[in-house]
């Protein structure tokens, strides 16, 4: 008892101290939207007046709305509270750009750290479900994190080019969603539209073709691994889907444009781990691999994929001319994306 250990322990208890706080954030954040606070936060509201409406305690109540003050989130003034703007049109349930399914996903998925230990055990098996299925559980979230930013910032890039005004008919392969289908034949009114992907998930597809009215939008079900995706297209544009680096997906698309046409390719190319975010990242992604999902050990990768300056070089051996390749951190100044290229490419 009268003997000191040989390290103090400040450095350890500072790291579960850090890690502590930031998931007590975490869930006070969760709380906030569970509660939908920020839907009451329009105008100034006391924390008295907000329990009240609530039908929470103020006292506690006042303690949230404090610290989502020090957190960037709320305005404060003569001890009352009130949105910033970046709440009003993300955090609010009435805004046409809300992101609060995207952020519900990270609430399901620390379900998964908890039960971490179970997941190393090979004791909690993820559900035996197909990829269509999968996929179009997810197309909402997807949707609303693409329009909240990155969709009008990448149809702008695209508009811009004089073979998409010229264009005349688009294919949105593995498009999910529909929104860059529907947004692109927006602002080419001559512009006819395909979104192609697996059956399932073209069932949610045709809900957002009847949401924003989009008359020149037309769907395509199929499994572009195996099936034909048409042919005849000015513009073939992808996102994010699991073939977006595959070769093979590359020569069919090849294949497919006219002569002339562009080739628009927006992927992850991750392809080394550099800090603790890419482990954590990388060891989420190998959490569950879903039948027919054939996952590489890097996150959004996949059996078949190549590397970027691999797949550049594919490109250019078929008969595509690279016209640009941009750094989608810069386009949508975020560094989250910082591992994410957009391909300009033309057949030649």
């Amino acid at each position: 008892m009268l003997k000191f250990p040989e390290e103090n322990p400040k450095e350890l208890l500072k790291l579960f101290e850090e890690v502590y706080s930031n998931a007590r954030i975490f869930y006070l954040l969760k709380t906030a939207l569970d509660l939908n606070i920020f839907d009451y936060l329009d105008e100034f509201k006391s924390a008295e007046e907000l329990a009240r409406g609530l039908k929470t305690d103020p006292f506690l109540t006042e303690y949230i709305l404090k610290i989502l003050h020090k957190l960037g989130i709320l305005e404060f003034k003569d001890n009352k509270y009130r949105n910033r703007g970046l709440a009003n049109i993300y955090l609010r349930r009435d805004s046409e750009f809300n992101i609060i399914t995207p952020l519900n996903y990270y609430f399901e998925n620390i379900k998964n750290w908890e039960n971490l230990k179970l997941i190393l055990e090979n004791k909690l098996k993820n559900k035996n479900e197909s990829l269509g299925k999968m996929f179009s559980k997810v197309i909402k979230r997807m949707a609303d994190e693409c329009k909240c930013w990155e969709l009008k910032k990448v149809l702008d890039y695209v508009s811009k080019y004089d073979e998409f005004k010229n264009a005349k008919k688009l294919l949105d392969l593995a498009g999910g969603h529909g929104l860059y289908a529907i947004g692109f034949s927006m602002l080419n009114e001559n512009l006819k539209c395909y979104v192609f992907d697996l059956p399932e998930v073209i069932e949610e597809t045709k809900k957002f073709i009847e949401k924003y009215n989009a008359k020149n939008v037309f769907t395509i079900a199929g499994d572009f691994y195996g099936d034909d995706i048409g042919s005849g297209y000015d513009i073939i544009f992808t996102s994010y889907n699991p073939g977006g680096k595959n070769p093979k997906i590359a020569k069919k698309v090849y294949d497919s444009l006219n002569k002339g046409g562009l080739f628009i390719n927006k992927q992850f190319f991750l392809e080394v781990e550099e800090n603790i975010m890419d482990y954590l990242n990388n060891m989420e992604w190998n959490f569950f691999r879903p039948k027919g999902l054939k996952k590489n050990k890097l996150r959004y990768t996949f059996e078949g994929d190549l590397k970027f300056s691999e797949y550049i070089s594919y490109l250019k051996s078929i008969g595509f001319e690279i016209l640009d390749i941009v750094d989608m951190s810069k386009l949508l100044d975020n560094e989250y994306y910082s591992s994410t290229k957009m391909i300009v490419a033309k057949k030649i």
